[in-house]
């Protein structure tokens, strides 16, 4: 026996598209809040590189001998350029490649001197060997690394929080040598 109310309710369409509404506006929300996240985390990026490569180039411009107060000022202007949205490190190394000790022998890599701010001074080159060109003898490279953490707006079921990793190498400009206050020459000559 057929129900005339029952078959009546189910030929209707009235309120479907309330129905596909309540479906569709939520994922609508999560997509824009999504795109946006996302793009945020493109833009931090793109801020703590240039931050990183702004610091290089301004080390790189030096004449004279650096000290501790000015690896803190560059510290304090990474922190402003990259926004200080959340903890940055910043670590400065200067590596030189050093002739050969005896004729016939290779040139090898040495650490002239690194400081870091909220980071950890380098005392071997492992960590940032794979990031270092072929220097001729005699040639210095500044070797920046930074560290951004980003922290996304509305982290609910998006992004984590992430920590931008950046590496910047520059050669010396106008001095043939950036020199560490109180650091010893590292290649004997």
């Amino acid at each position: 026996m057929r129900n005339p109310m029952k078959s009546r309710f189910l030929r209707k369409e009235d309120g479907s598209l309330s129905i596909e509404a309540v479906f569709t506006i939520p994922l609508l929300a999560w997509v824009i809040v999504a795109t946006y996240v996302f793009f945020d985390a493109f833009k931090q990026l793109n801020v703590s590189q240039k931050a990183t490569y702004t610091v290089a180039d301004m080390i790189s411009r030096e004449e004279t001998q650096v000290d501790d107060g000015y690896i803190t000022a560059l510290h304090e202007v990474f922190s402003f350029i990259a926004g200080q949205r959340g903890p940055s490190a910043l670590r400065i190394s200067v590596v030189e490649m050093c002739p050969p000790l005896n004729p016939g022998g290779d040139p090898f890599l040495e650490l002239a001197w690194s400081e870091g701010r909220m980071y950890d001074d380098l005392v071997t080159l492992d960590p940032i060997q794979d990031s270092i060109p072929t220097l001729s003898p005699g040639e210095q490279l500044i070797v920046v690394e930074s560290v951004q953490r980003w922290e996304p707006p509305f982290a609910e079921g998006l992004a984590a929080s992430y920590n931008f990793r950046e590496v910047a190498l520059a050669r010396p400009r106008f001095a043939t040598k950036i020199v560490f206050d109180g650091v010893p020459e590292p290649c004997i000559t």
